[in-house]
């Protein structure tokens, strides 16, 4: 199954997504789904919205086929692309979690945690 489908499938209504400072292009399930959603993060990248620091993290409803779908981006730093792509860290799921919780958001995919990774 792929990003898209899940969503308009309505199996998720949104993803926490890591992000790197150092990734430009944007890799990994962030860079698909930018690809797949007109590249609305390479935007928000662009403007200095989004900008990957440790531990940043960023709500981000998206409209799109007439639904908003949302999105936590999660700041992981810098990566070493010669290494496997990390992960959340125990403390970063922690904080997503009480983010998802907050926001009473439901049906979210957590990168790191799914058929995606």
């Amino acid at each position: 199954m792929n990003v898209l489908h899940a969503l308009t499938e309505k199996k998720y209504r949104g993803m926490a997504l890591l992000h790197f400072e150092n990734e430009k292009p944007l890799q990994g399930l962030l860079g698909e789904v930018d690809w797949k959603l007109a590249g609305v993060f390479t935007r928000l990248v662009r403007e200095g919205t989004l900008t990957g620091k440790k531990n940043e993290m960023s709500y981000v409803p998206v409209k799109w086929n007439e639904e908003t779908f949302h999105f936590l981006i999660v700041g992981n730093g810098q990566t070493d692309p010669s290494t496997k792509r990390p992960t959340l860290t125990a403390d970063q799921l922690e904080l997503v979690q009480t983010k998802i919780t907050q926001l009473q958001l439901a049906d979210i995919l957590i990168e790191g945690m799914s058929e995606w990774n």
